[in-house]
């Protein structure tokens, strides 16, 4: 049975019980320069335009027969091995899950970035370098995905259909990877005019709307250490705070539902997202990352692997 059918079979059962390497704190993600496929996306079954309003949970969306996983949207994820059968020394569990709830076509982009952080090439879905012992080099990821592609006419569905709030976000399997992690990042994609409304601009001060990241969530130890680690890589980096909107503070949004009940969300804006492709194409971007992509990601790498090392998660 494909893993696609499996995952299809167990939605359907719950929904009717329920009614880039890490030496020494851096990661290395070499640029890619080849040149990427131009190819189109393979072309998507027709859905009829009957759905005008949008999916107020995850379930809403794997229940609608309309939708078919591995066809108009895909989910992806990734969790290490763990063991720990040491009577004599305590080995660590998994601490951190980076998650792309708006993966694919919804926030383009938002996919690709999250595999980075999370150590993997997003070409091959290998290890950026080789993982050892501890496993710490790389980190568990869940990923959302639209698969449709660009509509040809009014009513013509569109990726923006399968974006779910985060906060009704429902997925068993996100939710339980999360809350089996100390620390969540997650990794979305904004709109710059939410950005000029309320992001200081001025003499010397970057356009917001422009290679920029809105660094949100609860924790503000991890938020700190994002921005740091963002700004030393040259890269605009705001407080979410500014753009309440976006700061992914709110309890229900699933970076804040790990182990801590605190995490971090990344805001990306779509000219950042962009300077890190050479082809900015669903089936392009996995391998046209560029120099700028390789800074952010290891940006953030940086930053968990502090976070990780920290004593009060010594435990974990």
């Amino acid at each position: 049975m494909s893993e696609t059918r499996r995952r299809s079979i167990l939605t359907a059962f719950t929904g009717a019980a329920l009614g880039t390497g890490l030496v020494g704190g851096q990661a290395v993600a070499a640029p890619r320069t080849t040149a990427a496929t131009t190819a189109a996306c393979p072309t998507v079954p027709v859905i009829p335009a009957t759905r005008r309003t949008p999916f107020v949970t995850n379930t809403d969306l794997y229940r609608d027969p309309q939708y078919t996983e591995g066809t108009h949207y895909a989910r992806r994820y990734k969790r290490q091995a763990r063991t720990d059968a040491d009577l004599a020394a305590s080995h660590p569990f998994t601490r951190t899950t980076v998650l792309a709830l708006h993966g694919g076509g919804i926030e383009p982009g938002t996919s690709e970035i999250a595999l980075g952080i999370a150590g993997y090439d997003p070409a091959t879905l290998a290890p950026v370098v080789p993982v050892p012992p501890d496993g710490r080099a790389v980190h568990d990821y869940w990923m959302f995905e639209g698969l449709l592609g660009t509509p040809t006419g009014p009513g013509d569905p569109s990726n923006s259909d399968l974006h779910i709030t985060s906060t009704r976000c429902d997925d068993l399997v996100a939710l339980s990877m999360a809350g089996g992690s100390a620390n969540v990042i997650s990794v979305h994609g904004c709109n710059v005019d939410q950005l000029k409304q309320t992001v200081p601009q001025g003499p010397g001060i970057p356009n917001p709307a422009v290679d920029s990241v809105l660094v949100g969530g609860l924790n503000a130890t991890f938020k700190a250490l994002l921005i740091q680690e963002l700004g030393l890589a040259n890269i605009t980096a705001y407080d979410g705070d500014l753009v309440p909107a976006l700061a992914g503070t709110d309890p229900d949004n699933p970076c804040n539902r790990g182990l801590l009940r605190q995490g971090a969300q990344l805001e990306l804006t779509l000219g950042l997202r962009k300077s890190m492709f050479g082809t900015f194409t669903r089936p392009g971007r996995p391998g046209s990352t560029t120099a700028k992509f390789g800074h952010f990601v290891n940006a953030c790498r940086s930053a968990i692997h502090q976070m990780e090392q920290r004593t009060d998660q010594a435990h974990y």
